[in-house]
């Protein structure tokens, strides 16, 4: 199937829309299977595990239909347009996941009663200048955070943004906010401590060198 013709065909929907719905249609029925059990897969809320999978992947169809020309094949990277394709519509659904579980955190929030250690080294708290780097220039990627996040691979790097997302200054983290953190990277809190305990020691480490040039 030629995926980029019929992207294109969806793209001029206003002008053709019957081609455009057709088109549309042969994509979905292609790959609705395959992104559904990448979806259902990294959804662990076990009671809606079928209604959020599938509200995740409307979502990223919706997102090909507004958006069909975000994606062009590239050869350099992908042996195949249907890879290519694959790999795309598999990141949108990640990001269409972490979207829609902020967005429903209060619904999705139980009771399970999880609390910071005081006596781990994670929460010395950075001061207030240090903080104002990272609220400020955390999308720079030629910054002292940035720096930091470049010795991480992705998922990690997604952890550090969402965490300092939820942080607030001089308060430890709330029981919900590591519920939900631990079920949107699917991975535990003690993980989780220790990834922000390594980037704060390194942002100081970084900041303390910058200061003395």
């Amino acid at each position: 199937m030629d995926i980029e013709f019929h992207l294109l065909t969806i793209s001029e929907k206003e002008a053709h829309p019957n081609e455009a719905k057709v088109s549309f249609e042969k994509i979905y029925n292609t790959y609705r299977v395959f992104l559904y059990n990448v979806i259902i897969k990294t959804v662990e809320y076990k009671s809606h595990k079928v209604e959020f999978s599938k509200t995740i992947l409307n979502e990223v169809f919706q997102h090909i239909w507004i958006n069909s020309l975000d994606w062009t094949f590239d050869p350099k990277k992908h042996k195949s347009m249907d890879s290519a394709f694959k790999a795309y519509i598999s990141t949108i659904a990640y990001y269409k996941k972490l979207e829609f579980l902020r967005k429903n955190k209060l619904y999705l929030h139980n009771e399970t009663n999880i609390i910071d250690d005081e006596n781990n080294d994670w929460l010395f708290d950075l001061t207030n200048e240090e903080y104002e780097v990272l609220d400020n220039d955390l999308s720079n990627r030629n910054n002292i955070i940035e720096k930091v996040l470049l010795t991480l691979d992705e998922k990690k790097r997604d952890i550090v943004r969402v965490y300092f997302q939820q942080y607030i200054e001089g308060k430890k983290m709330r029981p919900e906010n590591i519920l939900y953190m631990t079920q949107m990277f699917d991975t535990t809190w003690d993980n989780i401590r220790q990834i922000i305990s390594r980037v704060k020691k390194e942002i100081k480490t970084l900041i303390d060198k910058e200061v003395k040039i």
